[in-house]
């Protein structure tokens, strides 16, 4: 399997710092080694970006990369089961994150 990379402000700010869970969350559930590149504005992908493999991940509301748009990146490498607990893992991460923003 291929590697996550994530294309990060320093510091991570709000979806940076989702899509660092979201690294995380991948390493654990599919052992894709996380690489973080921090990169300003400037960038040719502006952060906060995420690729799986050579590919960006392109958030399907055109803002933030969701579980469904992660989960899509990888149907052509997972079977449905493994998609849907990929996608369970990945919800989880992110409703964490939301309540923890929410409380800051």
């Amino acid at each position: 399997m291929s590697a996550i990379t994530i294309l990060s402000k320093q510091p991570p700010g709000g979806r940076c710092s989702l899509y660092l869970r979201y690294a995380e969350a991948l390493h654990q559930a599919l052992g894709l080694q996380p690489e973080v590149r921090y990169c300003d504005g400037s960038a040719v992908v502006p952060p906060p970006a995420m690729l799986v493999g050579d590919v960006l991940v392109t958030p399907s509301d055109g803002v933030i990369v969701s579980p469904e748009d992660i989960a899509l990146s990888l149907s052509d490498r997972l079977d449905e089961t493994e998609i849907a607990q990929l996608r369970q893992v990945l919800e989880a991460t992110q409703e964490q994150w939301m309540e923890e923003w929410s409380h800051a």
